[in-house]
């Protein structure tokens, strides 16, 4: 098990069940070998709140009482989803420590607190979480953490959906200390703020120091931009280890962001822009949504994880004021006839392989920052977002009698780092950008409640012509192996002639860090007659490194064909982007529901697309062809510090 996973997935996928050895093993990869082994670990009998209760050894006292409903004894099913609340800053399902450093977890044993994040059950222990000793901390540590915390909820972007503002009004705290400067050197702005990024901004004045931020750069990404500044004789946060985040090595992921409980790092915000635009109504606007985005929109409105709101979303996209409303399935599956063409012809001439997909912008700003030497092996071919930005701003204005500047086009992205790539001057066409504002899912939960949009009661609505029809392979974007799957199931049928043997592909399916496969040509096929085209899948940078290393044997030998790489665990579903969820099993739902999509589509495959069909009939020409390749395609530039 490589380091990502040991340190990483573990934390973000197990916590539910203390199984990590499960959910990463194939060979306990069945409900059998997991009973096996939760029989095989050694318990401990205590009480939390005077319920009995087993456990596995090492299980923690917030572990145990965030699913209390599993651990009692005797085991009762309808109260399997039962929990007793403590309250903490610091610690995050997704992320794989505990660190204690917000104190505000404190419960009672035998008389003694102790934070119930770090400390592991034992035999017989007796935990009360609800005394008055245990009250009085909690709301003394969160009356230290205010007099420091700036003052600005009202105008802060993450009001309404901010775990320190949640336990403030929770636990009635009224400010009974005296309001204190958080740093030596409060009002130099500089050091407090950070909007060097074109994705993402850092207020140090909001900064709780829990350290999230550092844990998901550094033990999940394996970045390490973030750090603890001020040790020595100053006060200690989280800062950039650079002077900016811009000159740094961040990729801007946004992983930290996802994880941050206040408002200390957040996306560029571009959703107000978006309102001044919709309410002037002097341009005609585009709204364009991926994949990940029609099953994680629900949680910014109550549904849980993995819920399918597509048409609903479609329907409070119309009621935002948008004039026409399309889909970026769409252009995923333009991506794939495009990606696919220029695989067959870099297998045809044997060059500059294995070939890298491109549509996540992180992985292509790690490799123009750390490893420039592998731009000849990345596709040309621009993300899904960035094609449909170009054909709606040439064919579809063509359509209207109108030029590109006249359409304002906004993305919805899972995706902080989309905002970067919208901006890149090597996507723009006569000096035009294919795309004018990028939001992520939660600013657009942020656009619908200020509107007080009901998304839940809105009646469904469908993408617009001629940009909105998509195949499953389309959907599957949004998930890790998504891209490699739907790239497998149009390649293989257009060089051998023949349906691809396994709609579902397995082996590149689920959220393991690095996943591969092997596809076999039949003989008769008319190109690559009995070849064996080995393909890779990587989700999370850490993970990434690893493959890059790895590329060749020790004689030389490249071990992979073609590489898919998604920046973040799980691919776009668990992007930067996407709603926060406490619930460690959010990644696994939303992929669950990417996969119910794809299985429920009309049309599976990219190639079967007729609208599809139609763009390249009527304005593209062939697939790599003069036109589409001026559009469609783009350019990387070495970005290394020299």
């Amino acid at each position: 098990m490589n380091v990502l996973r040991r340190r990483g997935l573990e934390g973000l996928y197990s916590a539910k069940h203390n199984l990590s050895k499960v959910v990463f093993s194939k060979r306990a990869s069945t409900a059998h070998a997991a009973e096996q082994y939760a029989a095989e670990v050694k318990k401990v009998s205590c009480r939390i709140n005077g319920h009995d209760i087993i456990v596995p050894e090492g299980t923690t006292i917030l572990g145990a009482a965030t699913n209390l409903g599993q651990y009692l004894s005797p085991f009762r099913k309808d109260l399997v989803d039962q929990q007793i609340f403590i309250p903490t800053l610091c610690t995050d399902p997704r992320l794989p420590t505990h660190p204690g450093t917000c104190r505000l977890c404190l419960v009672e044993v035998n008389g003694r607190l102790v934070p119930a994040c770090a400390t592991p059950l034992t035999e017989h222990m007796d935990v009360v979480t609800d005394t008055d000793q245990v009250q009085k901390s909690v709301r003394d540590m969160l009356g230290l953490l205010k007099s420091t915390h700036k003052y600005d909820c009202m105008n802060c972007e993450v009001s309404g959906n901010c775990e320190f503002q949640d336990l403030i009004k929770r636990y009635n705290v009224s400010d009974g200390f005296v309001r204190r400067r958080q740093r030596r050197h409060e009002w130099d702005d500089e050091e407090m703020h950070d909007s060097s990024s074109a994705s993402l901004e850092i207020d140090l004045d909001k900064c709780i120091k829990c350290g999230r931020c550092i844990t998901a750069c550094n033990m999940i990404q394996h970045m390490n931009v973030l750090g603890w500044e001020g040790r020595a004789g100053g006060s200690v946060h989280p800062a950039v280890m650079t002077d900016s985040l811009n000159s740094s090595q961040c990729i801007a992921c946004g992983q930290c962001s996802a994880v941050c409980p206040v408002g200390a790092i957040i996306e560029r915000s571009e959703w107000r822009d978006v309102l001044d635009v919709l309410d002037s109504k002097r341009k005609v606007t585009v709204c364009i949504t991926a994949p990940a985005v029609r099953v994680s929109i629900g949680e910014e409105v109550g549904f849980g994880p993995g819920a399918i709101t597509q048409g609903q979303m479609v329907a409070a996209q119309r009621k935002l004021g948008f004039d026409y409303v399309f889909d970026v399935n769409f252009a995923a599956d333009l991506t794939i006839m495009e990606e696919g063409s220029e695989f067959i012809q870099r297998m045809k001439e044997d060059s500059n392989l294995p070939m890298f997909t491109s549509c996540c912008p992180a992985w292509i700003t790690l490799v123009e920052k750390s490893y420039p030497e592998l731009i000849p092996h990345i596709s040309t071919c621009k993300s899904p977002q960035q094609m449909l930005g170009a054909i709606a701003k040439r064919y579809f204005a063509s359509l209207l009698n109108l030029k590109a500047e006249d359409i304002c086009l906004v993305s919805i992205m899972p995706c902080t780092a989309k905002k970067f790539e919208a901006e890149r001057e090597e996507n723009k066409v006569d000096g035009i950008t294919d795309v004018d504002y990028v939001l992520t899912t939660r600013e657009l939960g942020k656009m619908l409640r200020h509107r007080r949009i009901p998304l839940a009661s809105l009646p469904e609505s469908s993408f617009d012509s001629p940009l909105g029809m998509s195949s499953g392979g389309a959907v599957l974007f949004g998930a890790s192996g998504g891209v490699m799957e739907s790239a497998l199931r149009t390649s293989y049928e257009l060089i051998t002639k023949q349906p691809f043997p396994k709609m579902e592909l397995d082996d590149v399916r689920g959220v393991q860090g690095v996943k591969s496969s092997t596809v076999h040509f039949p003989e008769e096929s008319p190109l690559f007659p009995g070849k064996d085209v080995r393909v890779a899948v990587v989700s999370g940078i850490g993970n990434v490194r690893h493959v890059i290393d790895d590329m060749y044997d020790a004689q030389g030998q490249r071990k992979y064909d073609f590489i898919e790489v998604m920046a973040c665990i799980g691919g776009c579903i668990g992007g930067g982007g996407q709603p926060k969820s406490k619930d460690p099993q959010a990644v696994l739902k939303r992929m669950g529901s990417i996969y119910a999509l794809d299985k429920m589509s009309k049309i599976r495959r990219a190639h079967e697309n007729p609208e599809v069909a139609k763009l390249y009939e009527k304005f593209l020409g062939q697939p790599g062809g003069h036109t589409a390749h001026t559009l469609l395609h783009t350019s990387y530039t070495d970005r290394t510090a020299k």
